[in-house]
């Protein structure tokens, strides 16, 4: 089927939300059930961290799947072993065991799918539009995700989350077979052709040289780090948090997500504004340091009021945890096609360090203290930490500036 790059792209507009729709709807519901099913912080918080751990040891080398085979052929066959693990969980969904061992398994398939699929997205748009394409499949996921919660929430009120795994499962068939339509070949690009004298072109040295070299692109990744660490605070502790205060408090999980996909539609929004009041600017990491402070700062007022103002802070925590997307993709998406997805790659990796580590610590202090008054005080190291980096880099942009100013005179 020849499809011009601009019916591809509507393709994907649709089918790509339509697979979040129904992966946040199970991760919502299978949390929340894990949980239930367990009543154990620990046994949470091992699922949560066996969730994210394949990203930790095999991650970096995901991308280079993604450089060498077939894009297409990559999210297709994602998306297809992703609706047969769907299936799996509908009838094995009462074995805590087996849960942690097919969501494990589905965490090892993902992490071949955003290198692959992101990576395809510059041959489909030109450069000057991808920050605007990017801000799109945002919104576009963002609204899927509002679904997906609102549907997670049924299936926990109902006590019927079979229905959510089928559900999951037929997103992820029409996803893979969307992708198969739309995904280009991998290809070349003209501009790129000079590199391919190269030796290392397309190697994992010449991915880590890039982004290492790369001082600005460094720092976002490392900013978006900090960034989810601080948001791995209330993803860990959230719903041991409303479980304590409340019997029963975990089922309001769900509403919680509904809360943060919405903040998160807002953020998607507003993240195209952000990127060109930041990425011009003389030091465009401040475009992170402001969301983490802020992200900070409600995190640590979150467990003050989980059943009332909880949700107008959750709904922040999302819209700041949004807004910087821009600057990070945009950056990763201008890498080289030959290492692009090695450079994907290599960002989640270190974007999941921290993140994996939280959700794997936090658990074990819940059997000591309690978990409201944990989530109270563990934003704090990031706060600080945000505010010094926001401080120095403000003082660096001002004296950068006046050595213009001087220069020109």
């Amino acid at each position: 089927m020849n499809l011009t790059n601009k019916q591809r792209l509507r393709i994907l507009y649709v089918s790509e939300p339509l697979s979040k729709l129904g992966d946040m709807a199970q991760g919502i519901a299978l949390a929340t059930f894990v949980y239930t099913l367990t009543q154990s912080g620990i046994l949470f918080g091992l699922f949560l961290f066996l969730r994210f751990v394949p990203e930790l040891v095999i991650g970096p080398f995901s991308g280079y799947l993604a450089d060498r085979i077939s894009r297409r052929t990559i999210t297709t066959g994602v998306n297809f072993m992703l609706f047969l693990m769907s299936l799996l969980l509908i009838a094995y969904h009462e074995d805590y065991t087996i849960i942690v061992v097919i969501t494990t398994l589905s965490s090892v398939i993902k992490i071949m799918y955003r290198p692959a699929f992101s990576s395809s997205l510059p041959h489909l748009v030109s450069p000057d539009d991808l920050p605007n394409t990017n801000r799109w499949f945002n919104v576009f996921q963002s609204i899927s995700s509002i679904l997906g919660a609102t549907l997670a929430t049924f299936g926990i009120v109902s006590h019927n989350i079979t229905l959510i795994f089928l559900f999951n499962g037929l997103t992820f068939l029409i996803a893979a077979i969307t992708c198969w339509m739309s995904i280009p070949k991998n290809q070349v690009n003209s501009m790129e052709a000079n590199h391919a004298s190269d030796q290392e072109s397309g190697t994992m040295m010449s991915a880590l040289r890039y982004l290492f070299n790369n001082q600005k692109l460094l720092g976002l990744v490392l900013g978006s780090t900090l960034l989810w660490g601080c948001l791995a605070l209330s993803d860990t502790l959230l719903v041991p948090t409303l479980g304590s205060v409340r019997v029963g408090g975990e089922d309001y999980y769900g509403f919680y997500r509904i809360i943060s996909t919405v903040g998160m539609l807002v953020g998607a929004y507003l993240s195209l504004s952000w990127y060109k009041l930041f990425e011009k600017g003389s030091n465009p990491l401040i475009g992170f340091y402001i969301p983490i402070t802020f992200l900070s700062f409600f995190t640590i007022l979150l467990p003050t009021s989980p059943f009332f103002l909880g949700y107008a802070y959750y709904f922040l925590i999302w819209v700041l945890m949004s807004l910087p997307n821009n600057l990070l993709e945009v950056g990763l998406l201008n890498a080289p096609d030959g290492i692009r997805g090695k450079i994907f790659a290599l960002a989640d990796a270190i974007d999941g360090i921290l993140f994996s580590l939280i959700t794997v610590a936090l658990p074990f202090l819940i059997k000591v203290y309690d978990p409201s008054t944990i989530l109270f005080y563990s934003p704090f190291p990031f706060l600080i930490i945000a505010v010094i980096f926001m401080l120095y880099s403000l003082k660096r942009s001002r004296e950068q500036g006046a050595l213009k100013n001087k220069e020109c005179e």
